[in-house]
């Protein structure tokens, strides 16, 4: 008998087995077998199935000779951001867009961490920069899904960090010995943690002197002792057909409350430790921000290309698409389409060379997109609202296809060209993309994922190279004063 080794999704279905640190509606739950997470489970299985199908694009070999995720490659090229780019793409494509933190987020960070490491430095009890380069190649050795914990509990934000008086407003090291360190709090919206093989734990820049407790970065996985991953109520319709939900049933990405309850961290796994100005750079200055926006907004591509391809398809079923003003609503989403292309090509094109010999994807252009691209999104769900008005509000239940009783509905429900079944499952695809909780979520998800939207407008403005622009400004002044 000849035994072949499991394929990697199926290694990676193994690692869930026995996981007893996930709640859904108060009870624990085998995450396996969890209506919330079959969907989810399902879709990175084809992603790692793509690494076996397709590994010219999804795959590279490292310098040991040893195939990884395309992901964590360190890019050195503009063609190597490119590969990437390509790798993202076809990942996204697997759920339209709708999985924001598929494992090639968070990989794309730990490449460029593992690349800049030398930032984190060392102390008393450990080298942080060694830390990151062997946790970069215990991912990579392993092909692990990496989720991550950034966003702090929104408790008290008129108070910074260090004044809070309620323990899980972060997460706060309370003590720590020669063996490591121990901590205590919360973070919230940690995206697809339930079904991750581990966290990665972090702050985003803004913590001041005062903070020194909450600041602090480290590995953990998701079984660890003490931790406790809590799901926001789940958006799947189990008791409905994909007929009815052909979204929400495949691709809820649930959203969780992490919850550590002293729970013990090893040095090796530690990368920042009581210090505010490593805690601040940890995400910027090693530019994880550049490249987990890179794939951001090819992700941002796919949805998109969803969207538009559901207006499309709903204008032409209901015979709207010949009147000009729907043409110009569906002209509006194209060219939302084509801009989205353009800020991917132009993110790589333009970018830069780190001071590690890194190829940065370009932060003016990746920032560009993530203050637009939410509102881009919103016109967009609002013309299939417009588009599909009420008939999306009546759409019969898959069943009342089947009824002999109800066969009245096969006429009533025909638009002569498409038959009642097809019209009621674009209707469902339109509720589910744009009205139900499913859609809804994804909604305040990308106005929100990638930071405040203000923030990102603001921190446009203020790091943007405006030289050039107010250059132009001086010289049609200065022509003024010679007319004068």
């Amino acid at each position: 008998m000849v035994v072949t080794a499991k394929s990697a999704a199926d290694q990676y279905l193994e690692r869930l087995k026995d996981r007893n640190t996930v709640y859904v509606n108060g009870a624990k739950v085998d995450v396996r077998t969890e209506p919330a997470f079959t969907g989810a489970i399902a879709c990175m299985g084809r992603y790692y199935d793509l690494q076996e199908e397709k590994p010219e694009i999804h795959c590279f070999q490292d310098e040991e000779g040893l195939g990884a995720p395309i992901s964590l490659l360190v890019p050195l090229t503009v063609e190597d951001l490119q590969r990437k780019g390509k790798s993202y793409k076809e990942v996204a494509d697997l759920s339209y867009g709708m999985l924001g933190r598929t494992p090639d987020f968070i990989n794309a960070a730990l490449a460029t961490l593992h690349a800049h490491s030398k930032l984190l430095g060392e102390n008393a009890y450990t080298d942080f920069s060694a830390n990151m380069n062997a946790y970069y190649r215990h991912v990579k050795t392993n092909n692990y899904f990496v989720g991550h914990g950034a966003i702090n509990p929104q408790i008290d934000r008129s108070l910074p960090l260090g004044s809070q008086v309620n323990e899980y407003a972060g997460v706060k090291v309370i003590r720590h010995d020669k063996e490591g360190i121990t901590v205590t709090g919360a973070k919230m919206i940690v995206t697809l943690a339930p079904i991750a093989d581990e966290l990665l734990i972090f702050n985003m820049p803004g913590l001041k002197p005062g903070d020194e407790d909450y600041a602090v970065a480290f590995a953990l996985p998701v079984d660890y002792p003490g931790v406790k991953i809590i799901c926001r109520k789940p958006l799947v319709k189990s008791a409905y057909h994909a007929f009815d939900h052909p979204l929400a049933n495949s691709f809820d990405e649930i959203d969780a409350y992490l919850i550590l309850d002293e729970v013990c961290i090893p040095w090796n796994k530690v990368f920042v430790f009581k210090d505010v100005a490593k805690s601040n750079l940890f995400y910027d200055k090693t530019f994880a921000r550049n490249h987990t926006g890179h794939q951001g907004i090819v992700r941002g591509l796919s949805k998109a290309e969803l969207l538009t391809g559901i207006a499309v398809k709903l204008a032409g079923m209901l015979k709207l698409d010949g009147f000009v003003n729907i043409q110009e609503k569906l002209g509006e989403m194209t060219s939302y389409v084509e801009l989205l292309r353009a800020s991917i090509l132009l993110s790589e094109a333009d970018s830069a060379v780190s001071h590690e010999g890194v190829q940065t994807p370009s932060i003016n252009a990746i920032q560009a997109i993530r203050y637009n691209f939410p509102k881009m999104y919103e016109k967009m769900v609002k013309t299939i609202q417009s588009l599909a008005a009420g008939s999306m509000l009546s759409t019969p239940h898959y069943e009342d296809f089947l009824a002999e009783e109800l066969s009245g509905l096969g006429v009533s429900l025909s638009t002569g060209e498409t038959d009642a079944a097809t019209r009621s499952k674009l209707l469902n695809l339109a509720w589910d993309a744009s009205g139900d909780g499913f859609g809804q979520r994804q909604l305040v998800y990308e106005f929100f994922h990638a930071g405040d939207p203000m923030r990102i407008a603001a921190g446009h403005y203020l790091h943007y190279d405006k030289s050039g622009m107010l250059s132009m400004v001086d010289r049609v002044l200065a022509r003024a004063n010679k007319a004068d």
